[in-house]
């Protein structure tokens, strides 16, 4: 069933009374709904992991995704992706 929804960008007060942008997707043809936070991907708070609250909403869940990367969070967004490590221990390997 495809319900109703309603989507925003929020703010919501974290501890220490700082506050945090959040984006919130929510059906609006219900009355009481399941809940779900998502965190979203290493690039950040973006328009897919946006898609991914709505779609949880659509299917009658409330849906939350606190920005990770919020400057009230102090949480710095990487600037490279780690190197892989190569096979790890006991993995096979050509020879």
């Amino acid at each position: 069933m495809t319900h109703n929804l309603n989507a925003e960008t929020i703010t919501i007060t974290g501890h220490g009374g700082d506050e945090v942008e959040a984006y919130l997707a929510q059906p609006t043809d219900v009355d009481q709904a399941g809940s779900i936070v998502v965190i979203h991907h290493m690039p950040g708070y973006d328009e897919a992991t946006k898609e991914i609250c709505r779609n949880f909403a659509a299917h009658g869940y409330l849906a939350l995704m606190p920005n990770l990367y919020s400057e009230r969070l102090r949480v710095p967004a990487p600037t490279t992706r780690p190197p892989w490590p190569g096979p790890t221990v006991g993995c096979p390997t050509s020879a």
